[in-house]
């Protein structure tokens, strides 16, 4: 039968412990201070001098590195000022510009509402400018709405104001804009805007960055599609359409926003004008015997001619 031995006394590491706590200081480098200062060894009259010049040499560094640092942020702060100022200068100057292209245009429209005589020719140059989406129109309607889903905010991402986050993902693009936009020109849609921009024949939807362009005009989500026409039969249209089939199920999927409303009235704003660069009317082909008639009485002159030759 074997009995265990008790274990080793270790009073000799406990005892090293308790040295080094209540005495840090090794015994060899007491002795060796001792020594130094036996032979006059210890503190010299220039070592308080240096270490004040050190300090200083420190501290102008420190002071040097400072005044590097913050010397360009007052310099960065007010060309962020002018800047900010010649875009507010810059907008009040276009806001005033069309300020005045309105009112020009109001004016416009009077002087040929008066030179023109009603009839035909006023009848075709109103649908022209409506088609053209050159006149302010209202009436009932719908409105699409679509909206990104809604981010987590438990994660706030940190930046510059204004700037768009790194992690900022869009689910809608241009191709959504388009699309509605386009569905609704099929259903009937007699004239339509979008957050505010009105369309034409010429308009473009397009997608730059991070900002979905209409026009030029960057606009941002929500994107508010408003089209003017019967709104039971646009509603019904559009409800039916492969587009809205494919918004609900992003609703369930991804979670944007997308609704439909109808609306009793619209008040649509007429588009800015636009100018084509390159086209030009083709001149008209004027006989060189004869004066230049209408279209019927030339044909008839002509054949007249013919006829007694």
């Amino acid at each position: 039968m074997s009995t265990r031995g008790t274990p080793p006394q270790r009073t000799e590491p406990a005892r090293l412990l308790v040295e080094l706590v209540s005495d840090p200081v090794d015994p060899g480098y007491r002795q060796a201070a001792r020594r130094r200062a036996e032979r006059g060894g210890g503190r010299h009259w220039y070592d308080q001098p240096l270490v004040a010049l050190g300090c200083l040499l420190i501290g102008f560094v420190a002071v040097v590195a400072y005044v590097h640092t913050h010397r360009g942020a007052p310099e960065e702060a007010r060309t962020h000022n002018r800047l900010v100022e010649r875009v507010r200068s810059a907008q009040r100057n276009a806001d005033g510009l069309g300020s005045q292209v309105d009112t020009l245009q109001r004016r416009l429209a009077k002087v040929r509402d008066s030179a023109l005589p009603p009839g035909a020719l006023a009848a075709q140059l109103g649908r022209a400018q409506l088609g053209a989406g050159q006149t302010a129109v209202h009436g009932p309607g719908i409105t699409i709405t679509l909206r990104e889903p809604k981010k987590p905010s438990a994660s706030p991402s940190a930046g510059r104001v204004g700037s768009i986050p790194i992690d900022a993902t869009h689910i809608l693009t241009d191709r959504d804009v388009r699309s509605v936009v386009n569905e609704l020109w099929h259903d009937g849609a007699e004239a339509i805007e979008v957050n505010g921009v009105r369309l034409t024949p010429t308009s473009a939807i397009r997608f730059a960055g991070e900002a979905v362009l209409v026009d030029f005009q960057p606009i941002t989500a929500p994107y508010r599609i408003a089209a003017i026409g019967n709104a039971d039969d646009l509603s019904t249209s559009f409800a039916q359409s492969s587009v809205a089939s494919r918004y609900q199920t992003l609703v369930g999927v991804d979670g944007i926003g997308f609704s439909i409303h109808d609306e009793r009235r619209i008040d649509l704003p007429a588009a800015a004008p636009v100018n084509p660069r390159y086209a030009r009317p083709a001149p008209t082909a004027i006989p060189s015997r004869a004066k230049p008639t209408t279209p019927s009485t030339s044909a008839s002159s002509a054949h007249h001619r013919k006829t007694h030759r």
